[in-house]
């Protein structure tokens, strides 16, 4: 007996993602998410902006967490925050990841109060919580071109 094929939409073709030999199942982007990534390709970082109470969101949000209001809409970040928590991986996940180690990853608070987690990229110094990080755009090791914080 064969397996059924499983067809995706055009917009999720889905890609494996591992965490060593864990599957983390496919990355789809989803409707809900599509303007966050076409900001990426334009090198913008945008994120979602409640009209009825001014909150900001990271992307996958349809209602306000805060008041309920579907009045979502997106936003170009200023680029600016400041280094919330990190980790610095010297074995990387997985083989593609290796050539990056060590590397350092972690979770940024953007000036709008949202919590991203992101790539860190050191300049020279080390990389501190509360250090000031400005976004930028590189491509990982992943082949993909992502939104990454410099600090320093």
């Amino acid at each position: 007996m064969s397996e059924p094929a499983i067809k995706l939409e055009d917009w999720a073709q889905g890609i494996p993602m591992r965490a060593g030999p864990v599957s983390l199942g496919l990355y789809q982007p989803s409707p809900e998410t599509m303007e966050y990534w076409r900001g990426i390709e334009r090198r913008e970082l945008m994120i979602r902006h409640c009209g009825h109470c001014n909150r900001f969101f990271h992307p996958k949000r349809i209602v306000c967490s805060d008041c309920g209001s579907p009045d979502l809409t997106w936003k170009k970040a200023a680029g600016n925050g400041k280094v919330y928590s990190f980790s610095e991986i010297h074995r990387a996940p997985s083989e593609a990841f290796a050539k990056g180690a060590p590397y350092i990853n972690g979770i940024v608070r953007l000036e709008e109060g949202v919590h991203l987690f992101t790539r860190f990229i050191p300049d020279p110094g080390l990389v501190k919580i509360d250090a000031p990080a400005r976004l930028d755009f590189r491509v990982l090791e992943s082949n993909w071109l992502l939104p990454v914080f410099l600090v320093g």
